[in-house]
Order: structure tokens, then sequence, then C-alpha cells
């Protein structure tokens, strides 16, 4: 029989007597165009690459290997559920106001 944990608080999941939550994360680069990019219709990137192919000056890549990644994580009912009020973990400040 497989066991399972709470990946969160440790605790051990029955899966005969209680839900098991699986989570997954998925967290990917973005990149946005300049707007150079945008309205530069009549740039010609192949003869770019070419050039840049012969004289051995490609610049960086703009995707560093290794910035995605995907997680899965396990959970019971009690982390789920603070989970699913909280999936960022933000420690918001509570606001008092006034009963005016």
């Amino acid at each position: 029989m497989i066991h399972y944990s709470c990946d969160r608080c440790g605790r051990r999941i029955d899966t005969e007597d209680e839900i098991r939550y699986s989570v997954r994360i998925e967290v990917e680069a973005v990149f946005s165009p300049s707007e150079d990019d945008l309205t530069d219709e009549d740039r010609d990137y192949l003869m770019e690459l070419s050039e840049s192919l012969d004289n051995g000056t490609i610049d960086e890549p703009l995707y560093i290997d290794g910035t995605d990644q995907r997680k899965q994580y396990d959970l019971c009912c009690e982390c789920h559920r603070k989970f699913k009020a909280n999936p960022l973990g933000n420690q918001s400040k509570q606001l008092n106001f006034s009963k005016n």
C-alpha cells in the first residue's frame, strides 16, 4: 500500500478515511517584446541571425535554461483549506476600521 504525507504539515494522509489533495504548480519565464520589436515590421531577423552566426557575435539568450519549473505537492484536508484561502501565502495585514 502506498503511504502519503502532507507536504505542508508532514502529517500522514490516510487515503481510506480522508481525501488527499494534489496541487500542481507550474512556473514559466515570460518575456515581453520591446516597443522596437513591436513596431519594426521590416526587420529581417533571418539576415541578422545569419550575420551573427558568421561573425560569432550571438548575444546571451533571453531564455535561461532551468527557469521553468513544475512541482506537485500532496495536501491533507486542513492544509488544502489553508492553501485554497491563501495560495501565495501572503502575510496580509488585518485592517481594523473604527465603528463610526
